[in-house]
């Protein structure tokens, strides 16, 4: 039966050690993941306070919502409204120049932030682009109308 020097056995807990560390920062070594090509307009879990855009507003009411608006004829509801909020996305989108248009800036804020979400909405022909956060994306699923119904 062979048996380990000392020198040899130093050697093996040296080895093991290295190895250890290795697999423990294994994900390190991987490639990271891409950030994620769809984002939420607004955070899923995110309590909503008020969404301003202009002189317009949609503001929590309790349970429910209500909005607040010198156009008084706004055909859709607070309800409505909101869950456009709730299921519209973000897909990035590459941006060579900004638009020449003026944007419709809406704020969001939510519970527990000291500072809004800030949207500036680029209305095009085909699709309505994003810019927040210094980046710039396409709105999907929701349509400009559907979040800022005031703006019509």
């Amino acid at each position: 039966m062979a048996f380990l020097s000392q020198r040899g056995m130093n050697n093996v807990v040296i080895f093991s050690m290295l190895l250890m560390i290795a697999l423990f920062n294994l994900d390190t070594f991987l490639p990271s993941a891409k950030a994620p090509a769809v984002v939420p307009l607004i955070p899923q879990d995110a309590y909503v306070l008020k969404i301003e855009q202009g002189q317009s507003q949609l503001v929590r009411n309790g349970q429910g919502w209500r909005q607040v608006s010198p156009d008084p004829e706004i055909v859709t509801t607070p309800a409505q409204q909101i869950s456009a909020w709730r299921s519209a996305t973000l897909q990035p989108e590459e941006m060579s120049a900004e638009p020449q248009t003026e944007p419709l800036v809406a704020v969001v804020w939510l519970a527990g932030q000291s500072d809004g979400l800030v949207f500036a909405f680029y209305p095009q022909q085909d699709k309505t682009l994003v810019k927040t956060e210094n980046a710039w994306y396409r709105l999907s699923d929701a349509t400009l109308t559907g979040l800022l119904p005031w703006d019509q």
